[in-house]
């Protein structure tokens, strides 16, 4: 079985996000799934709140699971292997440290920092499993939106047919 090895591209892509310089600003992306841009942060905090949004990155996670487990045979241990290689990178860590100094400049609820490190932290497991044929792509469109400098924070309907709210 192919050792898989968090590329430090991939990390690197962690610090170059401009956290939340675009919120509120129009921007057509090219993503899998529609998109609906929301105005202002207090909607899209109503929308981090909805339980579709929980039960599609939590359905997103188990897929991910499940296509790295089962469907390419690697262990648990394995793939705990890459959490904590994500997880203990110092580009993951700055983000996030960072991330966490724009949430509280900008007055922004702080449950915010713990669904956006969720989304970067299994983009990253995402896209270490990503050469192979089938992986799911979920986290990797979310990187995309908070590279562009936005916010996702909601969801309507089934991945990917549905909308993805964006601030």
């Amino acid at each position: 079985m192919k050792e898989i090895i968090v590329s430090q591209e991939l990390l690197n892509e962690f610090e170059d996000i401009h956290w939340f310089e675009n919120c509120g600003k129009i921007e057509a992306m090219e993503l899998l799934c529609s998109i609906q841009q929301v105005e202002g942060w207090e909607t899209a905090e109503e929308l981090d709140d909805k339980e579709e949004w929980e039960a599609i990155i939590s359905n997103s996670r188990d897929r991910l699971a499940e296509f790295i487990l089962r469907k390419l045979g690697y262990s648990v241990r394995d793939f705990n292997a890459v959490v904590v290689a994500v997880r203990e990178s110092q580009q993951y860590k700055t983000a996030i440290a960072t991330l966490n100094n724009v949430i509280e400049e900008k007055n922004i609820k702080d449950e915010f920092a713990g669904t956006i490190a969720w989304l970067l932290l299994n983009a990253g497991v995402e896209r270490a499993f990503g050469e192979f044929k089938g992986c799911p792509s979920f986290f990797g469109q979310m990187l995309l939106v908070l590279r562009s400098g936005h916010c996702p924070c909601g969801w309507n309907g089934r991945w990917p047919q549905g909308t993805l709210y964006i601030y």
